[in-house]
């Protein structure tokens, strides 16, 4: 299990208790989760409200417009290539979005 998919898991589990008017205590003996962990997970979400900096943020794309002297520069056919730890990926002109997108995310939660 990824740690995006551990985090989400333990929010979900997290907004449950919080809803159920129980203490962690009995909340966690009805579920049958062993209460350190609670407790870890309860004081994580809770700083991260008081501290909304710390939040993980989703992936954000950003259009960018290219002027038509910097076009010509390289006639508007370069590759660019993007590096993240080990991984060297190169996104080709016309290259398919989508599946970009899809990639980033791939690498995002296996690396």
């Amino acid at each position: 299990m990824s740690l995006t998919d551990k985090r989400i898991e333990w929010k979900a589990r997290f907004d449950t208790w919080k809803t159920s008017g129980l203490s962690v205590a009995e909340w966690c003996e009805e579920q049958d989760i062993k209460r350190h962990q609670m407790y870890y997970w309860v004081r994580k979400f809770e700083n991260e409200m008081t501290s909304p900096e710390q939040v993980p943020s989703e992936t954000q794309w950003l259009t960018v417009s290219v002027k038509d002297e910097q076009k010509s520069l390289g006639g508007g056919q370069e590759s660019v290539l993007i590096h993240f730890r080990s991984i060297s990926v190169e996104v080709r002109p016309g290259a398919n979005m989508a599946l970009l997108s899809d990639v980033v995310h791939v690498l995002q939660n296996q690396c």
